[in-house]
């Protein structure tokens, strides 16, 4: 898969056959690559001129194979080739500077082909001008050695547009030749599509470019292209690592975001539950000290004990003999002031003092052995017992609690 989309999804292979007068004649084939698949998108001619590059393959990245006048072709032997090649050994009136060469090995046949410099030169830069990036080059048809169990070819031999190929049954090439007009008499077809003989060496050209990665290319070693092609792999790979990497931090960021939004809900959650909290806390604390101050302020107006001021008057009222008369009745008396910051009375809750006049001390005592008898006062006691100034009566003070 990493393969795969670090590669190409389309490409585009072009065959230039070199005809005898020096003119060219061009096809290609345009290619995309599927999941399990390579389909055909466009296949066409080109004029002789090359022109009509630029309208039919804008920018498209292209695999070049050269045929016709100018290809030299010899088969050799492995054992013949003794570990090394010498052009020199093979071709004894060329001079090797002038020539690239190319080697397809096939079982233990070896294919040399060559081709001027010159030609080769001038081709790339006419397609070049017209905006073609070219990715790979090759001449004569051994890249179809990656197709021909494709085609419909039966027996040993295949043969498609002057190109005789004869093979054994492990499908190792033995004899090569160019025969101008030899057709295979039926029509081709790569699976079901049919596919013109002139148009297999574009297929084949786009086919080993599309798997580039995944087979072993027979290519012409022209230096400024492996140069291109090593850059353009290069700048795939990191393109779709670049890719794979951003997309890893938008994942990862993406999580973190999710995860971000879950816990910060959670934390909004739990901060209103801590706020409400708070919130009653202080109001309960603010309540709770309203209260203490009410309950102080009760305390000191004596209200604390739950009895009615007037009722206590009415039934000590009730309860005063006849020969009694009170002068004065204090709920709560003030027992001494207190200096904070500021002067404030205090006062003696949950005490009553009576005064008045009396007969006889008598009369005082049976008042107060009935005020002990009543359930709500606690304590009676006579705290005064003097001469009046009506000589003819006594005055008294009674405290009670209650």
């Amino acid at each position: 898969m990493f393969t795969k989309y670090q590669w190409l999804n389309s490409c585009t292979g072009i065959e230039i056959h070199i005809l005898p007068d020096g003119s060219l004649s061009g096809r290609y084939c345009m290619v995309t690559t599927g999941k399990d698949s390579l389909d055909i998108i466009e296949k066409g001619l080109l004029d002789e001129n090359l022109l009509s590059v630029s309208s039919k393959l804008p920018g498209r990245r292209v695999a070049l194979t050269l045929t016709g006048k100018g290809v030299l072709v010899k088969k050799i032997t492995e054992d013949n080739a003794g570990g090394s090649l010498q052009l020199n050994n093979l071709f004894p009136n060329l001079k090797a500077e002038d020539f690239y060469v190319q080697h397809f090995v096939s079982g233990s046949n070896i294919f040399i082909s060559i081709i001027r410099r010159e030609l080769v030169d001038d081709i790339l830069l006419k397609l070049q001008k017209h905006g073609v990036e070219i990715l790979l080059v090759s001449v004569g048809p051994f890249s179809a050695s990656h197709i021909l169990r494709q085609l419909n070819f039966y027996g040993g031999e295949a043969v498609f547009d002057g190109h005789q190929i004869s093979s054994n049954k492990e499908h190792e090439w033995e004899e090569y030749k160019y025969v101008k007009g030899a057709q295979t008499g039926f029509p081709l077809k790569i699976g079901i599509e049919v596919v013109s003989e002139q148009l297999v060496l574009a297929y084949a050209a786009a086919f080993q470019l599309a798997l580039y990665p995944r087979l072993d290319a027979v290519s012409l070693p022209v230096d400024r292209i492996e140069e291109q092609l090593v850059d353009f792999e290069q700048k795939q790979k990191f393109n779709f690592r670049g890719a794979v990497i951003l997309s890893a931090f938008f994942l990862l960021l993406l999580v973190n975001f999710i995860a971000f939004t879950h816990f910060n809900s959670l934390n909004e959650s739990l901060l209103s539950q801590v706020n409400h909290s708070a919130s009653s806390v202080e109001s309960m604390q603010k309540t709770e000290n309203e209260i203490k101050v009410k309950e102080n302020l009760i305390k000191e107006l004596g209200w604390a004990k739950g009895i009615n001021y007037a009722w206590i008057c009415d039934q000590l009222g009730q309860s005063v003999p006849a020969g009694l008369k009170l002068k004065q009745l204090a709920v709560n008396p003030v027992n001494g002031t207190e200096t904070n910051r500021q002067r404030r009375e205090v006062f003696d809750t949950g005490k009553l003092m009576i005064s008045g006049d009396a007969g006889e001390i008598s009369e005082v005592n049976d008042w107060i052995l009935r005020l002990k008898s009543v359930s709500w006062i606690k304590q009676v006691n006579l705290e005064s017992f003097s001469p009046s100034a009506d000589d003819e009566k006594q005055s008294f003070i009674i405290s009670i609690k209650y």
